[in-house]
């Protein structure tokens, strides 16, 4: 019993540190989609962001096409000494992915794998107002969400 009270604790003390952060808003096209989010790289600025990838069916569903949407976040950046994808919230650090290279020569990548941070692809409404009619949109939202 006293193990089973011990990990409510912990499950809702985790909980309630599990920050979410809307990290961008990109309107929908008409056409049906799927949407992927993925942090990125750049080792030699220290930089880090999130690119959002829409793929498109258009047509009878045999033409596919990928776009790309990239974000800033601020407070995300790369550790070069720790090989880290580093969240600035509030005054914490937290880890959000680790960095390896992988292959040879020409064949070289960086694999980024997420640790401590997710990023949660979430499909809304938005209501515009354009100072003289409101209309509602649909919108893929990406979260940042740390542990």
């Amino acid at each position: 019993m006293k193990k089973l009270a011990l990990s409510l604790c912990l499950l809702s003390f985790s909980a309630a540190h599990a920050a979410e952060t809307l990290v961008m808003e990109v309107p929908d096209s008409f056409w049906q989609s799927e949407s992927k989010a993925k942090f990125e790289i750049n080792k030699e600025l220290g930089r880090a962001w999130v690119t959002l990838v829409t793929t498109e069916n258009r047509g009878s569903g045999r033409d596919r096409y990928d776009r790309e949407t990239k974000q800033t976040v601020p407070g995300l950046s790369y550790d070069a000494a720790s090989r880290t994808i580093v969240f600035d919230h509030e005054g914490a650090l937290h880890e959000c992915a680790s960095v390896s290279t992988r292959g040879r020569s020409i064949f070289r990548y960086d694999k980024i794998t997420p640790t401590n941070c997710t990023l949660k692809v979430k499909k809304a409404k938005k209501k515009i107002d354009d100072g003289h009619h409101v209309r509602t949109i649909n919108v893929t939202q990406v979260h940042l969400i740390t542990k």
